[in-house]
């Protein structure tokens, strides 16, 4: 008679521990949704501004009036990696869609867009901020754009590009 007891132990033991398990789950609740991208105070006036100030300054620059002298054509630019180090949130591909637009829109006699694989030229750089005041008084954010041009095949670079874009501050 002693066995009941064991067995009914030895029986019980194992129920009791697989029981809690066996309970009804709460439904997993999805994930909560990202959070929104912050709105920045880049916008695009910025990124054709200063899109249309560097190509009108790559044009004034020798070294597009010796490629097309050496080529009998213009030289074809491709956006290259663009950072945006500014920590305000810099619409990168926007701003790499208005210089290729600056350059389309330039006439072509010295400088014109290209895809990467038929450039002649690449652009690269990045854009970084500082606070500061506008001459008004304003409070400001400086955007400064710092961009370099060198031979898509490789080697030294041929044109650098820099500007401060002052933004007000929100």
């Amino acid at each position: 008679m002693r066995s009941a007891p064991l067995a009914l132990a030895v029986l019980l033991v194992p129920v009791l521990a697989v029981a809690p398990g066996c309970k009804p789950r709460e439904p997993e609740l999805p994930p909560p949704p990202p959070p929104a991208k912050p709105v920045s105070i880049w916008t695009a006036r910025e990124s054709q501004d200063i899109a249309a100030k560097l190509v009108e300054a790559a044009q004034r620059e020798s070294w597009s009036s010796q490629f097309r002298d050496r080529n009998s054509r213009a030289a074809r630019l491709a956006v290259g990696a663009i950072a945006d180090r500014s920590g305000k949130e810099v619409a990168v591909e926007e701003f790499a869609s208005a210089i290729t637009a600056a350059l389309s829109a330039s006439g072509g006699d010295k400088l014109a867009a290209g895809t990467a694989a038929e450039a002649d030229f690449t652009i690269t750089g990045v854009i970084t901020s500082s606070a500061g005041t506008m001459p008004e008084g304003g409070a400001a954010v400086y955007f400064a754009v710092d961009l370099s041009v060198a031979p898509a095949a490789g080697g030294d670079v041929v044109w650098h590009f820099a500007i401060e874009q002052p933004v007000a501050a929100p």
